[in-house]
Order: C-alpha cells, then structure tokens, then sequence
C-alpha cells in the first residue's frame, strides 16, 4: 500500500512538473517567440506591429518571470515604440514601460538605449542627454545611441541661441562634435556665436556686453587653435569711439598681415597639393579671408583720417601723407576692386586740399570712377559736388563765359558810349585767352519789359556765379574778394529793383492816360462794352527777389541764347 501511494505522488509530481514546467512556459514563449519573428522582417507595416502588440501583451499577462519577464517587457516597449510612428500616443506608454525596466535593470544597455531614443522622440531634449550621460560607458558603443543624443543636443543648442545664452548653445554643440554623430547638421556659424552676439549687442548700443562677447570669442578660439582675427575686430570696434587713434592704426595693421600671410600659405599649400587657380579662388574660407581683407583695409583707411584728425590744425597735406593715403586706398581697391569708399575717401580729401586745377579735375575723374563701381558711391552730397563741378566748369570754362558776357553787352544798342568804351578796354584786356568772337554786334534795339529786365538780372547774376565759382570755392566767406563780390551783387538788386519798379509805374501811368484818352474819344455805348477788355492791364508779373545761384532755368536760357 506504501509503495502505491509513493508511485502516485511520484507521477503526481511528475505531472505537476510538466505542467509548471512545460505547459504554463508555453503560454508565454509561444506568442513572445511569434511576435519576435514578426519583429526581425525588415520595414515592418503598422498591421504587423499591431499584431506583434497583441502577441506581446498577451505573453507579459501570461505570467512570466525574472529575466523571462524583463526581456518580454522590453520587446513591447520595443513594439510600442515603432508604433509611435502611427500613433504618437505609443511613445509615452512605451516610455512608461522603459522607466520601469530601467528602474529594475539600471546597467541595461539595451532599455537605456531604448530610453534615450523614446525622449527624443517626445522632445524631452534635456532627459535625453541626462539618459546617455549617465549611461554614457555602455551606450559610447552604438551609434544610433548616440545620433539619438546628438540629435537632443542640436535641439538645446537652437533653443540657447534663440535665447542668447551663447555659452550654453556653444557646449551643446561642442557635445555633439565629441559624440562625432549629426557634425554636419552644427551651423557654419557655431564657432562664431560668440561674435555674433557680440555684434548685436555692439548694434544694441551694449557695449560692456559686446566687449564681453568678442573677449570671451577670443579666448575660445586661441584655446581651441582657431583664428582670432574676427573677435580682434569685434574688439576695436568696441574701441574705435574711445581708442587711441595711432593704436588702432597699429592694431588693423597687425591684422592685416597676419591675414595676409594665411591666405598666402593657403596658396602656396594648395599649389603644392596640385589645385590649380579656379579650385583655389573657390575656397570659401579664402573667399571669405578675402572679404576679411577687404574690411581690415578700409578700416585703416577710415583709421589714417582719424589719426590726421588728432594732429593740430596746419590746413596743408604733405606729400608722404598723400603718398599714405595713395597707398591704402589701393590696398583697399586690390582687396574689393568692386567697392567705391576707396574712390570716395581718397577723392574727397585730394579735392578739397588740392594745390591747382590739375589735382582737382585729377579727385573729380576719381570720384566718377568711384561713382561706376558695383558698389559705388551713393553719397547725395558727393554726388551733388560732381555734378556742380562739371556743370560749373574750370577756370577756362569760366573764362569763355566772362568773355561772352562781356561781347553781349557790348552787343547791348541801350548802352551808352563811355560803358561800351569801359567794356571795349575790359574786352582787350583778356585778349590773350579769348577766342575770335568777332566784331561788335548791334543788337535791334526794342523797349524790354520789367518781366525781361528780372530774367536779365537773374540771369545776369547765374552767369557771374559760374564765372567767380572756381576762383571764390576755396577761400573763405570773409576774404575780400568774397566780400567785393557780395557788395556788387547787393548793389546790383537794389538797383535792379529800383529799375523795375519805376518800369511798372511808368506801364501803369501809360495804361491809365490811354484809358482816359479812351473815355473821351469813344461813344458812350462803345466805352461801356469795351470797358472790360480796356480795364485789363497787360499781364506784368511781380517782381520776386534776386535769386543769386538760385536763378531760374529760364533766366539761365535766355541768357545762353
């Protein structure tokens, strides 16, 4: 009886091992392994996930337990997750699944991995980056967990820039060169943040913010082995209202060479290498030394004046420093052929500190090249100085015009005997320098009205403006030519006034005695109808003052004629 009951608890416990053992196992291996099979086909649909979904869930509620049980979790996480693609929704439960794994497997490469990937995707950047920092020794080895934390890092860096938090963006990009994933997704303009925001914040009149930022810019860059030369700028930017003029000079001059020289080694390494010119001439950090170039040169240019404006006031321009200014304003048209300052700068100052005619037509013929660039000048003032100097002429234009004047008042038959005697010896003075204008002409002599005395006068005065313009442009308004030429200018509008005024009161009397002569030559009933058209004065217009240079261009073409 004994040995029955012990062969029946033996294949008791034979049964109940295999049902433990076999059976329960295999209501959860069965689904799970399904589930895996449809994991490992490449470029799942979303039916097969759903499907996949269903298989997992029913295997984790099937009753695993240890390892068996993290690893089921884990593949529906993993499901879930690739579900988010269609339903976004599955990437917070699949992420609440993992945080769960994660708490009971810490060291897991595969759950942080997962982990990462899922903050990513819900754009929790900063839990992202804490995720891979704390399990950066088991995920370093798998670059999609590190393109996942890259790609965080890039989203942080947008954010800090956007907020001009400069050093913050700066170590989210360096993050991502030490992660070596996404580099070239990092802007060309990362390594300059700080310049940039120095920059603005020169713009914003922040200048203690500004300073801050170009310094911190420099540092960065010769801790890092880079070019300094952008920051260096920013710096004399920050110093040009308050430096030391001599200072600066030597400052932009230092720049330049050191540019200079790297773009000269740059050359001479590409033509060992073999590059011919076109390859090199397409090297945007050339291109862009190039345009480095190019703003260095005209800020010594603009750096010369200032030094010139420190020194004491002598109204004289040596021949070094014309030979100085010659220099840099070449250098700057050598670094951009396409920029006029370097015309500008130069043609202003030889104009107006020009020792003849010869230098001044020598600035206006380079100021008009200046005006023809791509990037010409489009100052109104120095366009206007242009176009007066050529509509005005030089000496001998000025001279022809006194001489024509002079032969046409001549020509005047109102003029009395001792004037055109005076005009006649003022005439034969200038003999030399005159053209063949002929004998004296004899104008038809007709009675002018006060309208054609103004546009005489006006035109008059436009003419003698043109003449004395070269001669009277540099000397200044108290001199005694100046002077005389005021006092003769006055006398002639009194005059001219004077004149007209007696012309219209002499027209009105005539119109009046002719009106009363009318009345009593006329019948009545005539007078009465023609009384309008007799009333009617003859159109006279008011006599406005003289206008000087400032006459009009019918004045002024009446005279030519």
């Amino acid at each position: 009886m004994l040995t029955a009951a012990c062969a029946f608890l033996l294949v008791l416990c034979a049964l109940g091992g295999g049902y433990f053992l076999v059976v329960v196992p295999r209501r959860w291996r069965v689904p799970l392994r399904e589930a895996l099979a449809l994991l490992e086909k490449e470029g799942n649909e979303r039916t097969e996930l759903e499907t996949a979904d269903r298989l997992l869930e029913e295997a984790v509620n099937a009753g695993p337990r240890g390892r068996d049980l993290a690893d089921a979790r884990f593949a529906h996480a993993f499901v879930r997750a690739m579900l988010g693609t269609f339903t976004p929704d599955q990437y917070w439960v699949a992420s609440a699944t993992v945080d769960g794994l994660a708490a009971a497997a810490d060291e897991d490469p595969a759950t942080a991995h997962l982990a990462v990937w899922l903050q990513y995707k819900l754009e929790r950047h900063e839990r992202a980056v804490e995720l891979f920092q704390r399990h950066a020794d088991s995920l370093t080895g798998r670059p999609a967990a590190r393109r996942a934390a890259a790609a965080s890092h890039l989203q942080l860096a947008g954010a800090h820039w956007r907020r001009r938090e400069t050093d913050a963006a700066i170590r989210h990009f360096d993050r991502v060169r030490e992660l070596g994933e996404l580099t070239a997704e990092i802007p060309k303009a990362a390594d300059s943040l700080h310049v940039l925001n120095g920059i603005q914040s020169h713009f914003d009149q922040r200048h203690t913010d500004a300073r801050t930022a170009f310094g911190t810019a420099r540092e960065r860059a010769a801790a890092l082995g880079r070019d300094t030369t952008e920051a260096e700028l920013g710096l004399i930017a920050c110093d040009w209202t308050v430096g030391v003029p001599n200072e600066l000079d030597a400052r932009l001059a230092q720049l330049f060479d050191r540019v200079t020289d790297v773009s000269k080694a740059s050359a001479k390494e590409a033509k060992t290498a073999g590059a011919d010119r076109a390859e090199r001439t397409k090297d945007p950090a050339e291109e862009y030394r190039k345009q480095l170039r190019g703003v260095i040169a005209l800020l010594r240019l603009v750096a010369l004046l200032r030094v010139w404006r420190a020194r004491p006031l002598s109204g004289e321009l040596g021949a070094r420093d014309r030979a100085e200014l010659m220099e840099r304003a070449d250098t700057l048209r050598e670094a951009d052929p396409q920029l006029g300052d370097a015309s500008l700068i130069e043609g202003l100052i030889t104009y107006y500190f020009a020792n003849g005619e010869e230098q001044r037509e020598a600035s206006l013929a380079l100021l008009e090249s200046g005006m023809r660039t791509a990037k010409g000048i489009v100052v109104p003032e120095v366009l206007h100085l242009v176009e007066k100097e050529r509509a005005l002429g030089s000496q001998g234009d000025a001279m022809s015009r006194f001489l024509r004047l002079v032969h046409e008042l001549l020509a005047d038959p109102t003029a009395s005997a001792p004037h055109r005697a005076e005009l006649r010896r003022l005439r034969d003075r200038f003999a030399l320098y005159s053209d063949d204008l002929g004998g004296d002409l004899v104008l038809p002599h007709r009675p002018a009205s006060p309208h054609e005395l103004q546009q005489r006068i006006n035109a008059m005065r436009r003419r003698i403006d043109l003449i004395v313009y070269p001669r009277l442009r540099d000397l200044p308004s108290d001199a005694p030519s100046h002077v005389l030429m005021r006092e003769r200018l006055t006398e002639l509008d009194d005059v001219a006034l004077a004149f007209t005024e007696q012309a219209e009161a002499l027209h009105h009397s005539e119109l009046e005695i002719l009106k009363a002569t009318g009345e009593l030559l006329l019948p009545q009933e005539e007078l009465e109808d023609d009384d309008a058209a007799i009333a009617a004065p003859f159109t006279v217009e008011p006599s406005e003052p003289l206008g000087g240079v400032e006459a009009t261009d019918d004045a002024l073409g009446a005279a030519d004629a």
